[in-house]
């Protein structure tokens, strides 16, 4: 048997291996289809991977926002020095203090402390939720051991996602008997001074810079934007002049603030800021001036007794 199977393979030979070339040739061809095929394949997929899908309108509108709030505290002018580390650390006490409503902390670093300074203070609650990412700028209070502290925020209030870009009326503080610092709430003899220093060079760079911050916010975000509407501001920023309606009373008394608004050292929203009045306090008027009502007014924070012109449109009056 294997003598027959010999002469038919010696017969047959060419054609088996025409067979097996043919097997050959077909299994190197799949080979190479395969081969050629997934190579386009992942260089298709890898294409695909590179070219990121287009983010929809609503995540562009939300990175947009998330961009658009960053902020950060102006540098501070040469008279003045930021973050006093004492200074920073009572300061961050004390507002935080403020919007828990914590008075037993308040009563040790308030001097004095008592149910009237208590009634304005917590009056800053209406208006800001509370007081975040604070930094200080010092300068030298009116006598030994004392300071003047302008403090920058960004105050959360209700409706807006974002801090608010704030410069809050000046701190002094002083340096008791026992060498504690503490906030004095009882300060009408050193009003000259504390005006005075409002008014200078510096400490309005720094109110421009914060009120600066708070108009591109408003412009690129539409939470602060409708905020503003409502005619809040950044430090309690006027309305334009056009916007805002005649009021001719001309009796003397009392007034409340309805809003945030900048008391002015004149009638023109180009007058230096003195201090800002928060919704609910009350001033006196010395006079009323169409558009402007000339008050005074003592700052509960800091005891300043200050003089300026406010918008007639954010006070009710009698």
């Amino acid at each position: 048997m294997l003598d027959n199977f010999r002469e038919w393979l010696s017969d047959n030979l060419r054609y088996v291996l025409l067979g097996l070339a043919v097997i050959l040739v077909v299994i190197i061809g799949i080979c190479i289809f395969r081969l050629i095929g997934g190579s386009s394949s992942k260089k298709s997929d890898s294409g695909k991977q590179t070219t990121p899908p287009a983010a929809s309108q609503e995540e562009q509108q939300s990175s947009e926002e998330t961009k658009n709030v960053n902020l950060s505290a102006p540098a501070a002018g040469e008279s003045l020095t930021e973050n006093d580390e004492k200074l920073l650390d009572l300061s961050k006490k004390y507002y935080s203090a403020v919007s828990s409503e914590d008075e037993a902390t308040l009563a040790t670093i308030v001097e004095p402390w008592n149910d009237t300074v208590k009634e304005e203070t917590f009056a800053m609650n209406e208006k800001f939720k509370s007081f975040e990412n604070i930094t200080t700028y010092s300068k030298e209070g009116p006598v030994d051991q004392s300071w003047l502290v302008y403090v920058y925020c960004e105050c959360r209030v209700d409706g807006v996602d974002t801090g608010i870009p704030t410069l809050l009326n000046p701190l002094l503080v002083i340096t008791t008997d026992s060498t504690d610092l503490k906030i004095s709430s009882d300060r009408n003899e050193y009003a000259d001074f504390i005006n005075e220093s409002n008014t200078s060079a510096d400490v309005q760079a720094l109110i421009n810079e914060v009120n600066k911050q708070y108009e591109d916010l408003k412009g690129s975000n539409a939470q602060v934007k409708d905020y503003s509407s409502d005619g809040a501001s950044s430090s309690g920023e006027e309305a334009s002049t056009e916007a805002q309606g005649s009021n001719t009373q001309t009796n003397y008394g009392t007034a409340t603030a309805t809003d945030g608004v900048n008391i002015r050292s004149e009638a023109s929203t180009n007058g230096a800021v003195l201090g800002t009045l928060y919704p609910g306090q009350e001033v006196n008027i010395v006079s009323s001036e169409g558009e402007w009502t000339h008050i005074t007014f003592t700052d509960p924070s800091t005891g300043a007794e200050i003089e300026g012109y406010v918008s007639s449109s954010y006070l009710n009056i009698g």
